[in-house]
């Protein structure tokens, strides 16, 4: 299940528009967990992700948007994200640190045996 979270402004910034892009997504796709974080716990998720304003949607933990885009590109976004599609808008990411390198094995040399 894709969960769809909206990070309310600190601010009260389109609250409104928040609720009414949240209740039509839960109409129209009830596949989707969709759920607003309210403004008093949006700080510290705003912090975490560097971001100084809302509000934000996050899918499946990663921010998508920051601001309310239209209906339709945020339907076809979170689609293409719960279809497992790579998206080249969203971010990606972090790489997995490269594994070390096995330090070089030096031949040792054997001691000279006498009289050989």
């Amino acid at each position: 299940m894709t969960d769809v979270t909206f990070v309310s402004s600190i601010q009260g910034y389109q609250d409104a528009r928040v609720a009414e892009v949240v209740e039509r997504l839960k109409a129209d796709r009830p596949e989707w967990n969709v759920e607003i974080l309210p403004a008093e716990k949006s700080a510290p998720v705003l912090q975490k992700y560097k971001l100084k304003f809302g509000p934000a949607i996050l899918v499946d933990g990663r921010v998508e948007f920051v601001g309310i885009p239209r209906y339709r590109m945020l339907v076809e976004r979170i689609a293409m994200i719960a279809s497992q599609r790579p998206n080249p808008r969203s971010a990606a990411p972090p790489a997995p640190p490269p594994a070390p390198k096995p330090a070089p094995q030096t031949p040792s040399a054997s001691p000279a045996q006498p009289g050989s």
